[in-house]
Order: C-alpha cells, then structure tokens, then sequence
C-alpha cells in the first residue's frame, strides 16, 4: 500500500465543460473561448506563484474537462512546472477527460505531453442512465474512447462510474461493472451519485419527477461492487476506489487521505500545508482571471484546524482507505487519545481489524467513517 508522504502534490481545476452534467456541482461553466485564453494565461501565472521551488510529486488535471484545453498548452504548462519547481521524483501526471470530447490523435498529444494515466468519465455504459445524468456521450463512445486511450499510449487508465442513479437497479449495476471489467481499466471508481442542492437533478428530484433508489439499494450495490470487482482481480483501496495491485493505486488521490500537502490552482481550488492550514481559491472564473491578471493571490479564504479538527480528520480519512490509520501518529499530533470502549466494539463486530498501532477498516466500515471517526475521539480531552 502506498504511503509516502515527502512530496507535494499539484491539482489544476480546468472550470470549463461542452455541457454541465446534471448532477454536477463542482464549479464549472460551458466553454467560452476569450474565457479559455485569460484561462490559459493566468493558470501559468499562478502556477509560477505557487510551486517554486517545491517538491512536486503528482499532478492531476481535473474539472470540468481539461482536455478542452490543447495539448500544447499542457506540454507549456508542464514544461513551465519543470522550470519553476523540482519534478525529479514525479511518480504520477493524470488528465480527465470525458468519452467523445477528444479525438484519438489528439489523446495522443495528451500523453506525448507528458501525461501517463488517463481518467475518463464514462459514469454509466447504460443510455437511459446517461440521459438521467445529463451526460452528453453514448455507451459506444464510451467505449470507443477508452479503446483509443489504450492505442494511443495510455498504459494506466482509470474509469468512473456512478451508482444510485434516479430509475437504476442493481441489474444494472452489475452490468456496467461487467462491461468495465471487460475493458480492463488499471483503476475503476464506483461513486454512490449525491444529489446536491441547487442541481438539475435535485430540482426534479424534489419535484418527484425521478426518485432515487433506496438506501438499501445503495448498500446493495456497494457491496456488490466490492464482490464483483475482487472476483475480476481489483483490490478495494478506498471506499469509492478499485485498483489492478498496488502500482495501479492513485498516487494522487491518496495523498488527500494520508494528509500530504497539495496545491490547488484554478478557480475554487483548495491547498494544504499538510499539518494544519487550509485555503481555497476564489470560486467564479472571472474574480479569479481578474484577480491574477492584476497580480494579487486568488486565495479566498484560508483556516487553521485545530488538534481536535485535525484529530478528526486524520480518523475520517484513514478509516475511508485500506492502509487505515496509526493510533499512535494520532495521539502524537493532536494529543488525542482514542475512546478505547468505542474502539473495542467496533473490533468485536467485525468492522475493523486492528494490526499493531494501526486500525484496519472493512469493506462495511469504510461507509461509516464519518460517524466512527466523531465517536472515536468524542468527549475526550486533549493530553497536550
């Protein structure tokens, strides 16, 4: 399992889309060229401002659609990066894209670029769970798309797919875990959909024109996921992440797991000094244009945790992933120690395992992390 933790990794929101997805509530718009050409600009000016000099471990392109933005744009940015902060021990570069929005030439411009894994956002192989979504490809395209990738380059490709679709029923599910193991992607993320105030899909939602599966049904095909996917040779990492061995994990997103330190550029992009300041990027994309086009920061807000946020969190995170979390790392940086009742029932049922120092979630832990995690340190008064 990797843990390494020496290194920073590097997050560029790309806020434009062909279309926004229904469910989304990410910050993203349509694509807007002159937008797309301050973008451009302002994007190497921030990343000038904030990595020089640093450690860079991993980057990942992520939106909206990075791939609305050219290859050589990408090859500038990461050339630029190379220039300004220290890339020698680089151990991963990932791009999103969606099925249908770049053509198979160009995908390969992605990976000459400097990319070597690929993420697509194919979400469902089903049509009418695509329509649900508000996803602009088709099944074929899909498809398609994740077959160029594969013949332009891409050893290490990653697909999402959603659950808890509005209509869907475990059948379905099973069957777009079928034709994803039959791609044999390196990396499969199984997202339960969260209906978001203020989306296309919550309005119909609450309107009862669509009606999401039940809790159970959701449960249903968690766990149905976890089966399926360990037969087909995937080890669950995380509770939403599935990977072919441990060199096929997302050094990436890990990292948010373990607490490493990340950059966030883009407008909404969130930073972290690994220990215990956060800060996040002004949201709307012409406040963020305007902010470094005038050469000020476009850090919105910044906040420090406290031993117990950090506490907290450090349990949240851990009890979401397979390495689990070291008790004594906990007590050490926060001077929290753990409510040893709670942790010997969630032991005696089953739900973790605890190895040494450390506390090993289960399949089924791993969807309470959040409650676990509060009663863990509840009520218990700091050492230090």
């Amino acid at each position: 399992m990797f843990i390494e933790k020496n290194y920073t990794g590097l997050y560029i929101h790309v806020p434009f889309c062909v279309k926004k997805c229904s469910y989304c509530s990410f910050y993203s718009i349509e694509c807007d060229e002159v937008l797309l050409t301050r973008f451009r600009s302002t994007l190497l000016a921030e990343l000038e401002r904030k990595t020089a000099g640093i450690n860079i471990g991993t980057v990942y392109a992520g939106g909206g659609t990075p791939t609305v933005l050219p290859p050589e744009f990408w090859s500038e940015f990461l050339s630029t990066l190379d220039d300004v902060a220290d890339t020698s021990d680089v151990l991963e570069m990932t791009i999103e894209t969606n099925p249908g929005a770049v053509l198979p030439g160009v995908l390969a411009e992605f990976r000459k670029a400097g990319f070597n894994r690929l993420s697509i956002g194919i979400q469902s192989f089903i049509s009418g769970e695509l329509k649900t979504l508000g996803r602009i490809h088709s099944p074929d395209q899909a498809i398609i798309t994740f077959n160029q990738a594969r013949d332009t380059g891409f050893q290490n490709i990653g697909i999402d797919l959603m659950y808890g679709i509005p209509g869907q029923i475990p059948d379905n599910w099973q069957s777009n875990l079928k034709k994803a193991v039959e791609l044999s992607p390196e990396h499969i993320s199984c997202y339960e959909l969260s209906i978001e105030k203020g989306t296309p899909i919550a309005d119909l939602i609450n309107n009862g024109e669509l009606s999401k599966p039940s809790e159970e049904h959701c449960r249903e095909m968690y766990f149905l996921a976890d089966e399926y996917l360990k037969e087909a040779g995937y080890i669950h990492y995380e509770v939403s992440n599935y990977a072919k061995g441990d060199e096929n994990i997302s050094r990436h997103n890990s990292s948010y797991w373990n607490r490493t330190p990340y950059i966030g550029l883009g407008p909404s992009a969130h930073s972290f000094d690994g220990k215990r300041i956060r800060s996040w990027n002004v949201c709307e994309i012409e406040g963020y244009l305007s902010m470094i086009e005038r050469d000020r920061s476009p850090v919105e807000e910044t906040e420090e945790l406290d031993s117990q946020e950090i506490a907290l969190e450090m349990l949240m995170l851990g009890l979401r992933w397979k390495a689990g979390i070291d008790i004594e790392e906990i007590e050490i940086t926060t001077g929290f120690r753990m409510n040893e009742q709670y942790l010997d029932r969630m032991v005696r049922s089953g739900r973790v395992k605890v190895s040494g120092s450390r506390i090993l979630p289960t399949t089924e832990s791993m969807l309470f992390a959040d409650g676990d995690a509060a009663n863990l340190i509840e009520d218990l008064p700091k050492d230090v």
